[in-house]
């Protein structure tokens, strides 16, 4: 049974003591080889692979041969643009490539388990009641982090899209956005702090399979 509990905010930002987390993430210990596999996967998802050098039949030039096979004293040479050159070609440079690796949706509920229960056992998780309506103003939304006490980098996380509520808090440089569908264990890892709505977490909650 989970024993893991968070700081419970009113949608004023005032505190109201602490609820128990869901049993069905919290009750677990996770996986961390598997969440090291799953941050491996999605850092290199994010690789642009686009890095390229040319060969020596790509680089410019190098048409003829720069001087006769024999008799001049230097070293047989078949082109200006041999990668032993100044300014030829590389040997076995980057070539565009995809490093995507795609894991299956077990492994990334594991890997995110583990992040979530690593920060409730670190005290970096909070709830609130709701997101109070921030007006999509940025002043509303510090206000109300500062209520809570929250620092540091701060992932807040909600159930669904919500356009204000972006614009209020996108030009606080500390705080990252995300919903329910788009969290994982990268993003739960990078912040110092996250606080969830009520609504969000039972959500997510329901996505772990139950007894687990």
């Amino acid at each position: 049974m989970s024993t893991l509990e968070a700081v419970f905010f009113k949608a004023n930002g005032e505190a109201k003591g602490k609820i128990p987390l869901p049993e069905t993430i919290f009750a677990g210990n996770g996986s961390r080889h598997t969440l090291h596999e799953i941050v491996v996967s999605l850092q290199a998802n994010q690789r642009r692979g686009t890095s390229m050098t040319k060969t020596r039949g790509l680089v410019t030039g190098g048409g003829h041969k720069p001087w006769k096979q024999k008799g001049t004293g230097n070293a047989r040479a078949g082109s200006i643009r041999s990668p032993l050159w100044r300014k030829g070609g590389i040997i076995f440079g980057p070539k565009p490539r995809s490093y995507r690796t795609d894991l299956g949706e077990k492994k990334r509920l594991l890997a995110l388990q583990t992040a979530l229960v690593e920060k409730a056992r670190a005290s970096e998780i909070a709830v609130i009641e709701s997101f109070p309506d921030f007006e999509g103003k940025t002043r509303n939304a510090e206000q109300l982090l500062k209520k809570t006490g929250l620092t540091g980098r701060t992932l807040i996380i909600f159930d669904k899209k919500d356009d204000a509520m972006a614009r209020a808090l996108k030009n606080i440089s500390h705080v990252n956005l995300a919903d329910i569908r788009g969290l994982n264990a990268w993003l739960v890892l990078s912040a110092k702090q996250m606080i969830f709505s009520q609504t969000a977490l039972k959500n997510l909650a329901d996505k772990f399979p139950k007894g687990k």
